[in-house]
């Protein structure tokens, strides 16, 4: 019993002890509050040992709330620079077309307006364009003009055309190919077809317009 007072005794001493320095403590922090010119000092409360545990280890839900947040920030930061990545090759793919030769241009506005050839007049020029040489190619077009134009003229004689007659152009000149219009003027083998949106009426063999409905 005697050595259980001693202890208890022993226990209060201790605990005088740090109270008194405690309140040293919060005495001194007071007049060094008062020197400065503030106000009154609180000293913090003591953190119990849990609070300290606490500081110490971090919580595991925030955590892995950290960890989601970098993943999400990472995965937003490799998508912007996708797009970034991906605009700069969009952006040089149209800077690359507009540094395109200016008569490589032309040639492909003219292509462009060329009339849709069918499946066997197609598999012909691939052919002839693959096994003839350059110049039987310039000459092979020569002479498909030129028997063109006997056979339009020929044809021209047996057709008979009045002002006023809906028709479709079918040849001639590849910009007008497959148009409608109205005949504003006939002669013997000729024709003169007004077509809506064309300045000008399109001056046609007869052989190259079929009447329509």
């Amino acid at each position: 019993m005697s050595e259980m007072n001693v202890s208890v005794s022993e226990e209060s001493k201790v605990e005088d002890k740090s109270s008194a320095i405690d309140r040293a403590l919060a005495a001194a922090m007071a007049r060094k509050a008062a020197r400065d010119g503030g106000g009154e000092v609180t000293a913090s409360p003591a953190l119990t040992l849990n609070e300290k545990i606490g500081k110490a280890i971090p919580n595991s839900k925030s955590v892995a709330d950290a960890k989601a947040q970098r993943q999400a920030e990472r995965e937003a930061s490799m998508s912007t620079r996708k797009a970034e990545r991906e605009a700069r090759k969009a952006a040089k793919a149209a800077e690359d077309a507009d540094k395109r030769p200016v008569h490589m241009a032309k040639v492909a506005r003219a292509a462009s307006k060329l009339p849709q050839l069918s499946t066997d007049a197609s598999d012909a020029f691939a052919t002839l364009t693959t096994k003839l040489a350059t110049d039987q190619i310039a000459a092979l077009a020569l002479h498909l003009q030129h028997h063109n134009r006997v056979a339009a003229t020929q044809n021209a004689l047996t057709v008979k055309m009045t002002t006023g007659t809906a028709v479709r152009i079918v040849g001639g000149d590849p910009r007008f190919i497959g148009k409608t219009g109205v005949v504003s003027k006939a002669q013997r083998i000729r024709c003169y077809v007004a077509i809506e949106g064309v300045a000008k009426p399109v001056y046609c063999f007869t052989s190259d317009v079929n009447t329509v409905a």
